[in-house]
C-alpha cells in the first residue's frame, strides 16, 4: 500500500478527534531494545512519534488483515504484538506500564480495523430490522384491535355485553348487569322481552301494516310507557 507522507502526517496531527491516545514501549526492528514512543490511534491507522510534543510521527501501522496477540515471554512484562496474515510482514511489538494500560490497548487495536467495523454494522442492522419488524407488529396489532365479539362496557352506571352471533344467525341481545355500586338503591329498567311468533322465530320489532313514522312512533311509544309503568311499581 502506498501513502501520501504528507497526507498521513497530517492526519496525524489535525483536529480530529483520536480513538486512543497514550504511552507504549515499541520493540525496534533492528535495535532489539524498547523504545518510549507516544501512539496516537486514529481509525485504523496507529502513529506514533518520538515524544509527545513532536510535530509528525515517525512511523504509522495500518491495523488490516491483523491481530493482536499477548505476549507469554515472563520478560517482555505487560506486553503484546500485532501481527499480519502475510508471511514475510513484520511483527509490532509493543509493552504498556502496566496490566490495566495494557487491555485497554489490545481492546482498542483489536477494534480498529475496518473489518470489525463491518461486522459491527452489519450486527446493528440486524438488530435494527428486528426492532423495526417488533414495531411494524405492534402497530399491525394496534389497527386491527381486539376481538369486540363478546366483550362488555359500561355506560351510566349500567354493565353490558356486547351481544354474540349464535348458529341459526339470529343475536342473542344485550346482557344488562345492574351496578353494585351505586348508592341510590334505584336498579336500571328491565330489559323488554323478545317476542316470537308461534312458530318459535323471532317477529320485526315493527308492527304489520306500519308504513309511516307516526304509527312506528305511536307504537313504540306504548310499549315504552308500559315498561316505565313496570318499572316506578317496582320501586
Amino acid at each position: 500500500m502506498k501513502l501520501n507522507e504528507r497526507s498521513v502526517a497530517h492526519y496525524a496531527t489535525c483536529n480530529s478527534p483520536p480513538d486512543k491516545t497514550g504511552v507504549l514501549f515499541k520493540k525496534g526492528e533492528r535495535n532489539t531494545a524498547y523504545h518510549r514512543r507516544w501512539f496516537i490511534l486514529k481509525g485504523n491507522m496507529l502513529f506514533y512519534f518520538e515524544e509527545r510534543d513532536s510535530r509528525e510521527p515517525i512511523g504509522v501501522i495500518v491495523l488490516e488483515g491483523c491481530t493482536v496477540e499477548l505476549c507469554e515471554s515472563e520478560s517482555e512484562e505487560f506486553a503484546f504484538a500485532i501481527k499480519f496474515d502475510c508471511v514475510k510482514a513484520r511483527v509490532y511489538k509493543m509493552a504498556a506500564e502496566n496490566q490495566a494500560t495494557m487491555e485497554s490497548w489490545v481492546k482498542a487495536l483489536s477494534r480498529a480495523s475496518f473489518d470489525y467495523m463491518r461486522l459491527v454494522v452489519k450486527e446493528l442492522e440486524r438488530q435494527l430490522e428486528e426492532v423495526q419488524e417488533e414495531a411494524r407488529s405492534s402497530q399491525n396489532a394496534a389497527i386491527t384491535g381486539p376481538s369486540q365479539e363478546g366483550m362488555s362496557s359500561r355506560e351510566n352506571g349500567v354493565s353490558w355485553s356486547k351481544p354474540t352471533s349464535v348458529p341459526n344467525g339470529v343475536s342473542e341481545g344485550c346482557v344488562w348487569e345492574g351496578d353494585c355500586g351505586r348508592g341510590d338503591g334505584v336498579k336500571p329498567p328491565p330489559v323488554p322481552p323478545r317476542r316470537k311468533t308461534n312458530g318459535g322465530s323471532l317477529e320485526s320489532p315493527v308492527s304489520p301494516g306500519t308504513g309511516c313514522f307516526s304509527k312506528l312512533h305511536d307504537w313504540y311509544g306504548k310499549e315504552v310507557a308500559e315498561l316505565r309503568i313496570e318499572w316506578l311499581q317496582s320501586q
